[in-house]
This record gives C-alpha cells, sequence and structure tokens, in this order.
C-alpha cells in the first residue's frame, strides 16, 4: 500500500504539533495568569487589589494587576500536586465629589489544582497556560485534515478514481470541518478552554441534531424508493435497506435524546452527557460517511470519460426469455455504442466491445451473446466485439473481461477501458476495476429513479465492509479522545466543588 506523500506531512504536522503542546506546557504550565471576567469598576486601581491563597504549599499568588483593558489579572506558581483556593478581595475607600465617603470590599474565590506534572489550573475554566495554544492547535489539526482530505477527494475527482477511499476522504473531511466550525464559533461567545472542550464534544449530538430534518427527508424518500422497488422487483432483503435505514436512523437521534432523559431522571448525569455523546459522535461519523457516499456515487454517474478508451466492457444483466435485451440491458449497451461513436468522431479511435455475462438456468443463451447479437445488428463487425459469457456477477463481470481483453491485447499496460452499466450500478464498477487491477472508467446509462437510493445503502454498507478496519480505528481513536476530553470536563467539575 502507497501512502501519499501529503498524509504522511499531515501526520508530521500532527506530531509536531502535539510535541510542540507538551514542551510548553511542560516548561511554562507551573505559572499561570487568570484573567477575570469583566468587573466594571472603572476607578479601581491596583492598590485596591488584593489575593490569598489558603494552601500555599499548593500554589501561590505571585502577582495581581490590571491589564490594558482593565480587568483583573491574578499570575499563580505552581508548588505542589493538590487544590487550593484563592481568594481576590476589592477594597475600595475615598470621597465622592459632594464630599460623601464610601467604603466598599468585595471578594471573588478561584479554585485552583496543581496536578502531578506541576501544571496549574483554575477549575472550571479549567485554564492552564498553554490551554489558548492546545485550542488553536485543535482547530489546525482539524483544518489540516480538512485540507488534505478535501485534496484527496478533489484528485479522487479529477482523476476518475472513485473509490471507497473517495467516500471516507470526504466523510472524514465534513465531519472535521463541522467539529472545528462548532468549536470556533462557539469559542467567540466564552474563551475558555472547559468550554472549548464542551462544545468540542458535543458536535457530534448538535451535527446529528441539526442535519436530523435532511436525514429524515432522506430515509423517507429511499423508503418508498424500496417500495416501489419491492412492487416492481419482489421482495428481497436487499430492497428493504432504505426502510431499515429510516428506522435506524430515526431511532437513533431520538433514542440519544431518550437514553438522556431516563439516565438524568436517575440523576447521573455524568453517564448520561457520556453515553449521549459519545453516541452522537458516532452517528454523525456513520451520518457523513452516507453522505460522502451519495456524493461520490452521483458524481460518478455524471462523470464523462475520455476519449481514449480501448475497449468497452458492457457488464451484463438479465435478458428476455426469446434472448433479446431487456430495456435497462439495451440501455448498457446503447450507452457504449454512443460513447464509440462519439470517440471515433472525435478522434477517429473505434473501441472493442467486451460483453459480459454468463447464462442464467432460465435464459435461452449467455447474456454476453445476447449483447453482441445486439451490436452486430447495430452493424459492428464480429472481430470488433470480444465476448466473456462466463461470469455470473458484478465481481466476475469485471475479473473475467478483464482477463479477456488480457489475452486479445497481449497485455494489460497502457490499456485504456471504459465499462458500460446502469448509472446507480457505476460506482460499484469503479471500485472492482481498481479491485482487479483494470485502469476503466465508467459510462453511464439511464434508468428508473427507485434503483438510485438503494444503491446508495449498497455503497454505504460496502465501504463499511470494505474499511471496516480503517472505519473501526477511526472510531476507536475518536472514542478514546472524547473519554480522556469528558474526564477532563468532569475532573475539573469535581474539584471546582
Amino acid at each position: 500500500m502507497t501512502i501519499k506523500k501529503r498524509f504522511i506531512a499531515l501526520l508530521a504536522a500532527l506530531v509536531l504539533m502535539a510535541a510542540v503542546a507538551v514542551v510548553y506546557v511542560a516548561t511554562q504550565g507551573g505559572t499561570h495568569t487568570d484573567v477575570m471576567e469583566y468587573i466594571d469598576y472603572s476607578d479601581i486601581t491596583e492598590d485596591d487589589l488584593s489575593v490569598t491563597v489558603d494552601n500555599e504549599d499548593v500554589a501561590t499568588a505571585e502577582r495581581i494587576f490590571l491589564n490594558d483593558n482593565h480587568r483583573i489579572c491574578v499570575q499563580y506558581k505552581a508548588v505542589n500536586e493538590g487544590k487550593a483556593v484563592a481568594k481576590v478581595s476589592i477594597h475600595m475607600a475615598g470621597t465622592f465629589e459632594d464630599g460623601e465617603s464610601y467604603d466598599y470590599t468585595n471578594s471573588y474565590d478561584t479554585a485552583l489544582y496543581v496536578n502531578s506534572f506541576g501544571t496549574v489550573f483554575v477549575v472550571g475554566s479549567l485554564d492552564f497556560n498553554g490551554s489558548l495554544l492546545i485550542q488553536y492547535e485543535i482547530l489546525a489539526a482539524l483544518t489540516l485534515i480538512v485540507v488534505v482530505m478535501g485534496a484527496s477527494f478533489i484528485e479522487s475527482f479529477r482523476k476518475a478514481q472513485f473509490s471507497y477511499s473517495m467516500v471516507a476522504a470526504g466523510g472524514v473531511a465534513v465531519f472535521c470541518a463541522f467539529m472545528a466550525l462548532y468549536a470556533f464559533v462557539k469559542m467567540q461567545w466564552l474563551n475558555t478552554f472547559h468550554n472549548f472542550l464542551s462544545n468540542l464534544l458535543d458536535s457530534g449530538t448538535k451535527f446529528a441534531v441539526y442535519t436530523f430534518p435532511f436525514v429524515l427527508g432522506l430515509s423517507v424518500i429511499i423508503a418508498f424508493s424500496n417500495i416501489w422497488l419491492i412492487r416492481h422487483e419482489g421482495f428481497r432483503a436487499q430492497n428493504m435497506l432504505g426502510i431499515a435505514l429510516a428506522v435506524a436512523w430515526t431511532l437513533g437521534v431520538f433514542g440519544m435524546d431518550l437514553v438522556y432523559s431516563l439516565i438524568i431522571r436517575f440523576s447521573v448525569f455524568d453517564i448520561a452527557w457520556r453515553v449521549t455523546g459519545a453516541v452522537g459522535l458516532v452517528l454523525s461519523f456513520l451520518e457523513c460517511m452516507l453522505l460522502s457516499t451519495i456524493v461520490c456515487a452521483f458524481l460518478a454517474s455524471k462523470y464523462k470519460p475520455l476519449y481514449n478508451k480501448d475497449y468497452l466492457l458492457i457488464l451484463g444483466c438479465c435478458i428476455r426469455g426469446d434472448g433479446t435485451l431487456t430495456p435497462i440491458l439495451r440501455g448498457r449497451a446503447d450507452a457504449a455504442i454512443q460513447f464509440e461513436k462519439e470517440q471515433f468522431a472525435a478522434t477517429g479511435k473505434h473501441a472493442k466491445f467486451v460483453p459480459s455475462g454468463g447464462q442464467g438456468a432460465d435464459e435461452v443463451i449467455s447474456e454476453a451473446e445476447a449483447i453482441k447479437r445486439y451490436l452486430m445488428e447495430q452493424g459492428y463487425p464480429e472481430e470488433q466485439i470480444v465476448k466473456e459469457d462466463k461470469s455470473v456477477n458484478t465481481f466476475q463481470n469485471i475479473q473475467f473481461s478483464r482477463d479477456r481483453i488480457k489475452e486479445d491485447a497481449g497485455t494489460l499496460e497502457n490499456i485504456k477501458a471504459a465499462f458500460a452499466t446502469t448509472n446507480y450500478h457505476i460506482f460499484r464498477g469503479y471500485v472492482l476495476s481498481k479491485k482487479h487491477g483494470l485502469d476503466a472508467q465508467g459510462i453511464s446509462a439511464k434508468t428508473k429513479w427507485y434503483f438510485f437510493p438503494n444503491a446508495f445503502l449498497r455503497e454505504f454498507a460496502g465501504l463499511l465492509a470494505e474499511k471496516k478496519i480503517r472505519i473501526a480505528l477511526f472510531v476507536a481513536l475518536m472514542l478514546l479522545a472524547y473519554a480522556a476530553g469528558s474526564t477532563m470536563l468532569e475532573i475539573g467539575g469535581v474539584y471546582g466543588l
């Protein structure tokens, strides 16, 4: 497996950013300047401020001052691991212009925590020296992932390399883009590390909620297409995929709220938050993968192959009882014929046809033979046709056709091919062509609309099966990061009590 340079560069950048964050916090985390929320005392001076720490064996207050925005700032220094409370006091005394005297006193408590690495945290906000750096590094990391995955997606489209890798790249790009955007927007309201981390972990649930109307509408459309499909093709398990998705997706989103409500009722908030957040994260990731599958399948069906083809595969399907082509199969043959005519008109180059498909138990001749006869009826000579009549499914269509092309041409090197099939079937053709090492692009033939939605789900299932290890690894890492982040938030809340 060849790893592209952009992915190596991405990994190196992520490792470098992580190293910078670790080094910075390790060397600078022992001190932290806490900027308190704005307090409207226009006449306050630094002489009116004081700070004490109840346990100076844990942390000390090195300095209290007003910054350029006239906000109270306290610089803390870690001493030993443990908890402490700092009390910031304000004492203002003087005389108003009318001669009346005033004496005002107020105080604010700040919980501090020093961990075993000597990093001092302001509990509640979870801020520490380096927290802002880490926030921007996380946003930068997500942005880099979006750029790299987006570039891979665009490159695959431009080169007509439609594959499950392209789907995965698009899905990850959308998923990370939403996480980064949501966390960044929320930063503008309250810029604390606690708020940033909370919103980042909550982004999966929010994505599922925001896109629920769209997904529900899509699920309903797919379910209706399945009903139409069953009416025309009969009841089969694969014709129920859309109905299953509509039910599963609806239960998934409503299930998050249900689980949350039930656990809250028993006063186990931390479990409720973790469970719903984790489910929302996984659900949103899978939703992004489904959306990317739909986009890739649609783009594949609309892509126009280059006029440089040596062979044109025609993928078979069932034929009529008298050996003639069904409308679907004739549409595939006509699409290949039209492309061959256009290529010859544009370049003067003829392509050979490779009709593919064996003979079923209820068929009088092979599908390949039926397609061959149709091609000859359209005026194409037998020497321009290379028949493949042993295959029984699409996988073998591509595999055996590749072997026939190699037999006819003597090699597969520099051979350019295209496969003609129904539009909903194009993406599958690309996937199998790549699997069998055949450089082929798809020629799309139109068909009834109700075939398309089920094809989306089939390819989505194919993605999960084909990339199961990588997807499982990504989900596992995502959930591990989620668990670490939610634990940090929980610890921050506990120490703040």
